[in-house]
This record gives C-alpha cells, sequence and structure tokens, in this order.
C-alpha cells in the first residue's frame, strides 16, 4: 500500500499573511487537495491531521465527489471549533469516497496552525 499525504494548509500564524490567508480575515479557504477517492475507486480511508497551537476558531473539513474541484459542490464531513485557546495534535478518520478535500477555516482570531493534512 502506498501511503499519499497531501497539505491542504501550511503553517499559518494569525495577523500573519500566508498563502490564501491574507493576514487580517477572519475567514479563508485551504487549498484543494486531492482525497483517496481521486483515482477512481481506489480508497474510501484518510486520516486527516489538524495541529494547532494556541488556536481559536473553526476549521470545518469539506470534501466533494465532482471530478472538476473548481465546478465541485462541497459538503462538510468534519468540525473542528475551538472558542479558548487550544493546543492539539488531532488526527482524524474520515470514511468517504471523497475525490477533493479542502478545510474552511472562520472565526480564526488567535495562535497559529501548524499543519492540515491529508493522508490515505
Amino acid at each position: 500500500m502506498i501511503l499519499t499525504t497531501e497539505t491542504l494548509l501550511n503553517t499559518t500564524v494569525y495577523g500573519t499573511a500566508s498563502g490564501n490567508y491574507d493576514g487580517s480575515s477572519q475567514d479563508f479557504l485551504s487549498e484543494v487537495k486531492r482525497a483517496a477517492n481521486y483515482y477512481q475507486g481506489q480508497g474510501s480511508i484518510q486520516t486527516v491531521l489538524i495541529q494547532v497551537e494556541g488556536f481559536v476558531g473553526r476549521i470545518r473539513l469539506q470534501a466533494s465527489l465532482n471530478d472538476d474541484p473548481v465546478a465541485a459542490l462541497w459538503f462538510e464531513v468534519y468540525d473542528y471549533d475551538r472558542v479558548s485557546p487550544t493546543t492539539d495534535y488531532h488526527p482524524v478518520s474520515l470514511v468517504g469516497n471523497y475525490v477533493w478535500m479542502r478545510a474552511e477555516i472562520t472565526d480564526f482570531s488567535a495562535g497559529t496552525i501548524q499543519t492540515i493534512s491529508i493522508s490515505y
């Protein structure tokens, strides 16, 4: 079995622009990455790792079954909501024939997102 890891979001520090985060907005999207079923039926189990430090906000993992991520219909598969500063190493196993995944970050008001990654 070959293990593939895709990074949805690299280190993102509250108040510092990085990737899709402009440094001032509380809401943004991660990059879109392939999920376990991208290769047409190769799997339905993926593990997402959320690693945060002093994080306050909400991370919603979203998936799509569409082939085209630009035209994809997205739906929520996991909700990670922290209202007080949290430091956490949080793996989540998801079962579903998802083709694409992304993270929607909302209410981001403190801390650092070390990584959000998906392995399958």
